[in-house]
């Protein structure tokens, strides 16, 4: 049996951030969005729990929203020839399209540095202030392999800081200070923006989203005030639009998250609406709204990140798009369900209950190449990785692998006598890409369920999930339809429990390391379909495991 573990096992991401600089501040409390609360996790009506899919009627847009960009970890670790691996690894087989890191002008990557420890910088590196051939390296990379930066503009360059940080963000300094002159930051971010036209040409560069920050309304991350931030913005976005007003730029990229130390901030909801309600008021200008959401991030709302996600969009202007540029199961790094079923199912979850609602959700992160607090040499400790440090594909890596393989067309699905924790799509259309095992794409129709407990909106443990049988109908099926099933699950592609049942080796060896990725493999199997005599009416009969996702083809 695997090891069992809560949904939560410490403080979260952003309460790690500060290590010992917790003394400096008092958590915030939460904004909790108006909403009916929902059902209990694992109860359910005594009556067969049952799922309708109507062929027969018109269907609507599915997005393959997910792919649109994806996160991952600092800039540096950009360079890394295995970071870029598996980068590709999600462009080819996920058909992700671009990339959010933090800390292009960090001072670590050389991009801005008329001094180095407070004094000149050598004249011969240089004609000017600024190197940009670390971020040329990165950049060259994603463009040459199809892909595309997305831009965030962070952190402050130690020779803008107005004033030494209090304390250290991350392994690499993500440097929270404001800047001493907002104009000369102003100009720091036009010329940066103005090299990138210059060096990969304007029609390229303006598909580049340029968002500026990181997470303003946590102290950790920005030491100024609200109306500090809104300076910030206001000088990267005019200087960015002098270089071309077709070039999109936007933020704030507000956390969910009220975790927070240091004088108090506006909760996330509030602070994403008041950003937009002035930047509309002072005519400042907005190309995409964006914004964070963990499941385990407190005042989110009763559906978790989708609640928050809703809320942005209401606040967000009419024809404004709205990115959600990091998101998962767990903000808290070390959480065992980052490396389970569980962060497959949520994200599912995730995905179907935004809709329509956000027109980009990165997962953070891509791999576990990771080292905002150092970095993890265990192959599974909980990490935000779609991929382990050694490549091993998690299940959230299989479940996107299974979407990309499915169309862009949502057919009506209902469902009653369902367990709150259980939710589901029907998708039909054209295929984005191909994918492995069939698809919507080559005809017919997939359906995708998921059984998953959301973590509660004030921080304490969900009741579980538990199995639920659920009888599926499907309305204007072909003659002859069969249909096949792949699942993500505890007995299913869980490469976790393959380590854990090998001693959980922190170091594996080679031949271990090989069992561990086939144990990540996804199985088609066939799954029994019952049609009604004479008509154009089939059904199906399967049973979700807790924290299970399950992918069915029918065509």
């Amino acid at each position: 049996m695997p090891e069992t573990h809560p949904r939560s096992t410490g403080p979260t991401r952003r309460q790690m951030l500060l290590g010992g600089a917790a003394a400096a501040g008092t958590a915030l409390g939460s904004e909790l969005l108006d909403a009916a609360p929902a059902a209990a996790a694992g109860t359910s009506s005594t009556a067969t729990a049952q799922a309708v899919v109507d062929l027969t009627r018109p269907t609507s847009p599915f997005p393959h929203v997910w792919e649109r960009v994806v996160g991952g970890d600092w800039a540096k670790q950009a360079l890394r020839r295995d970071y870029q691996d598996q980068l590709f690894d999600c462009h080819d087989e996920l058909g992700i399209e671009s990339l959010r890191f933090h800390g292009v002008l960090n001072s670590s990557m050389s991009t801005y540095f008329p001094t180095v420890n407070g004094r000149p910088r050598n004249p011969a590196f240089s004609k000017d202030d600024y190197s940009f051939f670390n971020v040329e390296q990165v950049y060259d990379a994603l463009v040459d392999r199809g892909m595309r930066p997305y831009v965030e503009l962070s952190s402050m360059p130690a020779s803008l800081q107005g004033a030494a940080p209090p304390f250290s963000v991350f392994l690499y300094d993500f440097n929270q200070m404001e800047p001493k002159d907002y104009a000369l930051w102003g100009k720091v971010v036009g010329d940066f923006a103005r090299h990138m036209v210059d060096r990969y040409g304007i029609r390229e560069v303006r598909t580049w989203p340029f968002e500026v920050w990181n997470e303003p309304n946590l102290f950790a991350f920005f030491n100024g005030d609200q109306q500090a931030y809104f300076k910030l913005y206001q000088y990267a976005a005019e200087a960015i639009k002098n270089v071309d007003a077709s070039l999109r730029v936007g933020g704030p990229a507000t956390s969910a998250g009220q975790q927070s130390f240091g004088p108090p901030r506006s909760p996330g909801v509030r602070y994403y609406r008041e950003f937009m309600q002035w930047a509309t008021a002072k005519g400042v200008p907005v190309d995409f709204g964006s914004a964070h959401g963990y499941e385990t991030d407190t005042g989110t709302g009763p559906q978790g990140p989708a609640s928050f996600f809703q809320q942005n969009r209401a606040d967000t202007p009419s024809g404004v798009p709205l990115y959600i540029s990091e998101t998962n199961v767990a903000a808290d790094l070390g959480n065992p369900a980052l490396d389970r079923s569980d962060a497959a199912a949520s994200f599912l979850r995730t995905i179907i209950e935004t809709v329509g609602v956000v027109d980009a959700l990165a997962y953070w992160s891509f791999t576990d190449i990771f080292e905002e607090l150092g970095q993890a040499d265990k192959p599974f400790h909980g990490g935000f990785g779609l991929q382990t440090i050694h490549g091993v594909k998690k299940p959230a890596y299989r479940l996107l692998q299974l979407l990309h393989s499915v169309g862009d067309r949502r057919a009506p699905l209902t469902l009653s006598n369902a367990p709150a924790t259980v939710g589901g799509i029907a998708v039909t259309g054209s295929a984005r890409g191909g994918g492995s095992g069939g698809g919507s794409g080559s005809g017919g129709v997939d359906v995708l369920l998921y059984n998953h407990a959301l973590a509660t909106d004030d921080g304490s443990a969900p009741t579980p999930a538990q199995p639920a049988t659920l009888t599926v109908t499907l309305r204007g099926v072909r003659p002859g339809a069969r249909a096949r099933v792949r699942r993500i699950d505890e007995d299913h592609t869980n490469p976790y429990q393959e380590w854990i049942e090998l001693g959980s080796p922190e170091y594996p060896t080679r031949r271990q390391l090989r069992d561990i990725k086939n144990a990540s493999d996804v199985v088609s199997q066939p799954l029994e379909l019952k049609a009604d005599h004479g008509t154009d009416v089939a059904r199906f009969t399967l049973t979700l495991p807790a924290e299970g996702v399950a992918a069915i083809h029918i065509g």
